[in-house]
């Protein structure tokens, strides 16, 4: 046991490390960021607050557009702990270090090669966007968990027909739709039904498909076991809502977020940085066409991105499931270079360079105004750790690959620490805490608070609140709700370059490039006799 265990430790220590660290600096020192971190919190905080652990609710409804386990993991954390923030972020971070191993471990069952495999994780760990996203208290980190165990299961089914592994698809697949949807099918199905173009003809049947339908109907019994009660006692909208709205209208009607079908293609290196620019990550693609495993890889992932190109409904973090595929593919890739290593550090180098560069040029241009929301102090301090940070990369000559490897993934951590240097002064500005704990104080006093527009619960979690937020979409709602109560205060989103007199708000402060301002009586009035022509309030977006 411990002769298996201690190479494991050791092949996975600096990819374990590479996401702690930064764990550890997002957990201590950054807010919650709107509107989806702390709407999810909310939604928690009023399951816990309320005791309604079946149905998940936000500003006192029921709350049909995400199913539970995020939630539950949420209260779990509270129930061991005790309600707090500081341990929350580990959540996805620990499904995080989960996944390298499951990567590691789909490597070893794809190609039996422990370097391949070391690198998959590596390579993984250190892609900036995976990194950052790894401690956000959203589903796709904890989503991923769930595809590499249903990709695993695929894997090892491939090479010998036990039901083990389509029970483990099948739990998979229930755990994926517990935690975001029937869209954890658009990342397994591409895989498992394309089987007959990766899977070894000899071991290829039509039995497949009958072992995969049994794991889809073990994946929807999984989801049962809550999908039943929360039906039965979340109210008809409610029902209709989960059982119609999740699998049919957010999957191919999400108009929230419709983008042309080409959006994904610019994001993918973006996403990857800064693997892209690193050469031997690429350049052998060619001629592993052939290989089983490489195949396997590029459906999986293909086809997955060819389903969310075709779905109306895109965001960047839809993705962060399908990294793992580049990182696998990436690390074959990594394992087929030979000879002298030391020249591919160089676009590294100048990518930090670069960064470094342009960052230090945009806070002297105008005395900084186009970074006018971050301390330039900070700015500066960042732009000269990525320049020394480039100049290293170039000093150092590793002789091997596994180092290099290594030291770009090395890079990546320290690129992050310094993206959270750079931006310590702005991300202050989503800080909701002042203005959720007033909200708290003027309900205390029996005032009834009001939101302009759609309210996400952003304030519910971070103010503690018990009551719901009176959400009015439009002035004229606002103006009749006025007419009819005394004791009232409103929510709304101003721009920076509107005065606003003391007398009229009970609370101000700076958030995100605008200023939220909760308006005395007085001043709702002052606001009401704007302009009958001037747009709405705005709100933060709905990036679900």
């Amino acid at each position: 046991m411990h002769q298996a265990i201690r190479p494991l430790i050791k092949e996975l220590g600096l990819p374990f490390a590479i996401l702690v660290i930064p764990g550890i600096v997002l957990a201590l020192r950054l807010p919650y960021f709107p509107v989806d971190e702390t709407r999810y919190l909310g939604v928690a905080w009023e399951m816990w607050n309320n005791h309604s652990f079946i149905v998940p609710l936000q500003n006192g409804l029921p709350y049909s557009h995400k199913p539970p386990l995020l939630f539950w993991l949420l209260n779990l954390d509270w129930l061991l702990f005790g309600v707090n923030e500081g341990t929350l972020r580990f959540i996805p971070l620990i499904f995080s270090l989960i996944n390298l191993t499951l990567v590691y471990r789909i490597a070893l069952k794809l190609w039996d090669d422990r370097q391949v495999a070391r690198y998959a994780a590596l390579i993984l760990a250190s892609m900036l966007s995976y990194l950052l996203w790894s401690s956000v208290i959203m589903f796709d980190v904890i989503l991923a968990f769930w595809v590499l165990l249903a990709v695993l299961a695929v894997a090892c089914a491939a090479r010998e027909h036990r039901l083990a592994w389509y029970l483990q698809l099948g739990v998979a697949i229930g755990g994926g739709i517990l935690t975001k949807g029937p869209v954890v099918l658009v990342y397994v199905l591409p895989v498992a039904l394309l089987g007959f173009l990766w899977v070894p003809k000899e071991r290829f049947s039509g039995k497949w498909y009958a072992w995969l339908g049994l794991s889809i109907l073990i994946g929807v019994g999984v989801v049962l076991f809550w999908l039943v009660p929360a039906a039965l006692t979340g109210g008809e909208t409610y029902r209709r809502a989960i059982l119609w709205g999740q699998t049919v209208h957010r999957m191919t009607n999400s108009f929230a977020h419709k983008r042309p079908i080409w959006w994904y293609l610019p994001w993918i290196p973006t996403l990857l940085l800064p693997w892209p620019l690193f050469p031997p990550a690429w350049r052998a693609w060619k001629r592993l066409s052939g290989d089983p495993g490489f195949r396997m890889l590029l459906i999986w992932g293909g086809g997955s991105l060819v389903i969310f190109s075709l779905l109306s409904g895109k965001q960047v973090h839809y993705l962060i499931p399908v990294l793992p595929t580049f990182s696998l593919l990436m690390a074959r890739s990594v394992a087929e270079e030979q000879g002298d290593v030391a020249r591919f550090r160089f676009p590294i180098a100048g990518l930090y360079l670069f960064l470094g560069a342009g960052l230090i040029t945009a806070s002297f241009i105008r005395h900084g105004k186009l970074l006018k929301h971050f301390d330039l102090m900070e700015i500066r301090i960042a732009a000269a750790g990525l320049i020394v940070l480039g100049a290293v990369l170039l000093l150092l000559r590793p002789r091997t690959m596994p180092a290099l490897v290594s030291q770009v993934a090395v890079a990546s951590l320290a690129c992050c620490v310094l993206v959270l240097v750079g931006g310590n002064t702005m991300f202050q500005r989503y800080d909701l805490h002042p203005i959720a704990a007033a909200i708290r104080q003027k309900q205390a006093e029996g005032y009834q608070v009001l939101h302009a527009g759609k309210y996400h619960g952003q304030f519910h979690f971070m103010g503690r609140l018990s009551q719901p937020l009176v959400e009015l979409p439009s002035r004229d709602q606002i103006r009749a709700y006025a007419a009819g109560h005394d004791k009232i205060a409103l929510i709304t989103y101003e721009k920076e370059t509107v005065s606003i007199a003391p007398k009229d708000y009970y609370f101000l402060q700076p958030f995100r490039n605008r200023q939220a301002v909760m308006w005395t009586r007085d001043g709702i009035a002052t606001f009401l006799g704007e302009s009958p022509d001037k747009k709405e309030p705005a709100e933060a977006p709905d990036s679900e």
